[in-house]
Formats: C-alpha cells, structure tokens, sequence
C-alpha cells in the first residue's frame, strides 16, 4: 500500500465562473472563509474539491471507455451512465443488506476507476479511496497556507501576490430579443408578427403611461445579467491523495489525472469562453517515484496508462455486460 500525494500549480488559462448563489441576476463567486495570521477572516475564491473531483471521475470514464475500445458505439442505460459518470445512487432494490463481495469484486475490476473514486450501486454506497481538496486562489491572504514548493516557484518567477479581491472582476452580459430586430420579424409568420408587434407597441404605451401591471406583461425578453468571475491569469493550488493498493491502482489515478489535465475545464459557462486551466509546476518529489513515468516541473507530461488500457481492453465484453445489468 501507498498513499499517493499529487500536488498541482494551475494558471487560468480563461476567467472561471464558478458560483456560490445568485441574488437577483447577479452570480457571486465561490468562496472559502480561513482565518488570517492576524486572526481576522477573510472568504477566498475557490473551485470546490467537488467539482474538481466531479471532473476526473468524468476524465476516468471516458478513458475507461476509450480504453475498451466501445467510447463511440455503446448505448448506457440510466444507471451505468450514472455510475460512471456521477457515481451512481442507491436504489433500495434487492432483499441483501449489502452489495456481495463477488459483485463488488467484478464491479471494480472491470472499472479500475470506481475502486479510487467509490459509488453507489444497488442498496449500498461504497466508499473510494481518492481525497480531493479546493482548487484555491493563490493570492496575499493564502500566502502561508500555500505548499512550500509553490511558494519557492513563485519566487523563482518573481510572481507578486495580490488580494483576493484583485483576482475577481464582475461583468455583463444581456440576452438579447429578436424580435426586437425589424429585419428578424419579417421572417415570422404573419400572425406570430402582428402578436410580436402589438406587444412591441402596448410596452411603448405602458412606459409613457407609467401602467407597471401592463409594462411587465408586455416586457421584452432581454435579460441582462452579471457574473463575478475569476480574473484570467490567476493562479490555484490543487492537491489530491490516493491510498494505492496495487500498481494498478496507480496507473488508473495517473491516467485520471493524465486525462482531466489535457483539457481541464471547471467552472460554469464553459461554451462562451470560461474555465480552462493550464497546470504549470507539481510537486515531483511525490509524483515520481516509478520508472518509466516523467513529470516535469514546468511543463507536465505523463508517460502512463499502458497497465490501465491493457486490464480494461482484456475485460471488454465484460464490461459491456456489466454496463448493460449494473443496477445504480
């Protein structure tokens, strides 16, 4: 057995819009509350040990799939996609008070993956083996709470720490209507165009009258809102552990992790722009310790997953029947 520490620098390669809630239509940033040297608190921008989690269980599926070679032509039913994909849900179905050991013996390995990240299946939640924490702001308040490695590159680099408040910009954006656009009515039909226009014309006439009732039920459907997101070329810190049992299980975490840095994307609004980290340095002194895998610095680049793809692409027919049964 081994406990497996990873440690990552990300730079945020576009603005992260991750959000804690929403008041009217404004989106606030998600925060962490810590506690200073001076012993004052202060709440610091964070992608959450949730999400981050969420999104290498989400690298581990596709790449148990690719592996099996069945990525483009399988059809999951509900339960295998949610297992895979958000670590299933207990179904209260059966009469054992517990999921059989042989089941469970077959469920992990023909996914490598679920013995790391856990889930649910059939009456009983199985817990993994993989911790997560906060991908979390560098920046002056975190200062002493940052890794020593981190701390030492960011001297190497002559890197400046900012508050907190530096790193988060709030904007707008507004949804706009069509059928404010003349040119975009005409392609209405005649009837959905006179609807489109009278309503154009009794929100006119509500405004200069002052009628709220009649101004809200005519209202156009432009929506503005605002966002508070993290500023692009921020820095986080991110570590994971794992408890290793076989070289397996350190092949499939390596190939996890491998597989969520070559497109890691977190955060809301991925399609306009948003949430894509870039990792920079690691802590190697953990991250080596076998032969035939490299890891750089400044440049990460793994040399893994031979074991993985070889133990999932052995057990593929197995797989798929497993996928097409798992009750979750």
């Amino acid at each position: 057995m081994e406990i497996v520490r990873y440690e990552f620098l990300f730079e945020a390669a576009q603005p992260i819009a991750h959000h804690s809630e929403s008041f009217g239509n404004t989106a606030v940033a998600m925060r962490r509350k810590i506690q200073l040297e001076d012993g004052s608190f202060v709440e610091i921008p964070i992608v959450t040990a949730d999400a981050m989690r969420h999104a290498l269980r989400e690298a581990s599926s596709f790449a148990t799939l690719d592996a099996a070679g069945v990525l483009n032509d399988i059809a999951l039913e509900e339960g295998a996609m949610r297992l895979l994909f958000s670590g299933g849900m207990l179904t209260g179905k059966g009469d054992a008070s517990a999921i059989k050991l042989d089941a469970y013996r077959e469920m992990i390995d023909v996914v490598p993956a679920l013995a790391l990240f856990g889930g649910c299946a059939g009456n009983r939640a199985v817990p993994g083996r993989l911790n997560v924490d906060d991908a979390t702001l560098v920046c002056e308040e975190y200062a002493h709470y940052l890794p020593a490695w981190v701390t030492a590159h960011l001297a190497t680099k002559g890197r400046h720490l900012d508050t907190c408040r530096a790193h988060i910009e709030e904007v707008q954006r507004v949804r706009g209507d069509a059928l404010l656009d003349p040119g975009k009515r005409h392609l209405l039909s005649p009837g959905a165009r006179a609807n489109a226009e009278d309503r154009l014309l009794a929100s006119g006439e509500a405004h200069e009258s002052g009628d709220e009732k009649a101004a809200a039920s005519s209202k156009s459907t432009m929506m503005p809102r605002r966002f508070e997101r993290i500023v692009q070329g921020s820095l986080l810190v991110w570590g994971l552990e794992a408890t290793c049992y076989t070289p397996l299980d350190r092949d499939t975490l390596d190939t996890a992790a491998a597989a969520f840095l070559s497109m890691a994307r977190v955060g809301g609004k991925k399609a306009t722009g948003h949430g894509l980290l870039r990792a920079v340095a690691a802590q190697k002194e953990t991250l080596v310790s076998y032969t035939e895998r490299t890891v750089e610095a400044c440049s990460i680049s793994f040399r893994m997953g031979a074991l993985f793809r070889a133990h999932v692409a052995e057990r593929k027919d197995r797989l798929r029947a497993f996928l097409s049964t798992v009750d979750a």
